[in-house]
This record gives C-alpha cells, structure tokens and sequence, in this order.
C-alpha cells in the first residue's frame, strides 16, 4: 500500500508539473544593452613580402547595444532577426586605440518554459580606429553562434548570454573574432 501512494504521488506530481500552465514566447520588439568581450586574431597573407604569415591579437572590451524582433513559430520555437552593436577599448595594438563590432543575424530560439536556447548565422563587421593617427580599417565575414537566456512570460525583462565567431577578411589580412556578450533586455509584447 505504501509503495502504490509512492506511485500515485509521484504521477501526480509528474501530472501536475506538465499540466503547469507555461506562457508560449509572444511576437514583440525588444531593445537590450550589456558588456562584450572580444579576442581577434589576425595573420597577414597574400602580399607576396616577408609579412606572409605573421599574426597578431587583441582584445576589446566595452558596451553593447542590441535590437530584435521576435516571431513565435509555435510554443517552443522562435525566429528573432537581430542588430547588435559594441564600442570597445582595444588592447594589443597600441595605446587610444578603439573598436566597434556589429552582427546583422538572425536567431532560432528553442524555449523550455522561460528559458531559450538556441543558435544564430549573421553578417559580421569590424572596424578598429588608432584615435592618434587617425587611422581605422573595416573586416566583415560571415559567422555565427550560439545563445542561450530568461524572458518574462508576460514580457517585459530578459537576460541574455550570446558566444559568437566570425571569419572577417580584409585585403591581406584573415582575421577569427570570437566574441562573448551579456545584455539586460526588456521585449515589448
């Protein structure tokens, strides 16, 4: 007897769980800002000179600010096209040296009740300016990633981590960014 109560409680803790009423994600603009961190790694190729082959790293660090639209496919999948943008302080190149990253992408959301994971592919860009010399160079490329993150049921705040890598290229230059971004969101609905 004890062992069939056993049984039945846990069933219907299991019945309960599942028949928990669960928000599905809702169509809505939303706006999000938070930190980036971002490594490049960049090697010299093609121009045919004793610079073949040579690399160099950095890394930036700053802000960053991002839009997306969410459109619900069914309870558990979404189709969120996006724009992020970073301003960043450079290290590795020099001193004043900035840098902006921007993704132009679009994310499938995977959704467990009020969490999301998912994946994104996207247009990437990169441009880096030495504020002393008045100097910047442009790299964009495709690449893509990986995002995982909360939302209220009902709207309003989510939070968000996002890992990407890039390929970017420029002139005579192969250039791999990875980038790593957490951001605080609010998602009309």
């Amino acid at each position: 007897m004890k062992r069939t109560l056993q049984l039945l409680g846990a069933v219907l803790t299991l019945a309960l769980c599942a028949g928990a009423a669960q928000a599905a994600p809702k169509n809505g603009f939303s706006v999000n800002g938070g930190l980036i961190s971002s490594s490049v790694t960049t090697t010299i190729v093609g121009t045919g000179t004793a610079l073949d082959g040579v690399s160099y790293s950095y890394n930036g660090s700053g802000l960053s600010v991002g839009f997306d639209y969410q459109f619900a496919l069914n309870d558990n999948l979404t189709l969120n096209p996006f724009l992020m943008v970073s301003g960043e302080n450079i290290s590795g190149l020099g001193n004043n040296v900035t840098g902006n990253h921007s993704i132009l992408g679009l994310q499938l959301r995977y959704w467990l009740g009020d969490v999301f994971i998912g994946g994104h592919i996207g247009s990437y860009s990169e441009t880096v300016t030495n504020n002393n010399y008045d100097l910047s160079t442009n790299a964009s490329g495709g690449g893509g990633g990986l995002v995982a993150g909360w939302e209220s049921p009902n709207g309003g705040l989510y939070f968000m981590g996002q890992l990407g890598s890039a390929k970017l290229n420029h002139g005579y230059t192969h250039t791999r960014l990875t980038d790593v971004r957490l951001s605080v969101g609010y998602r009309w609905k």
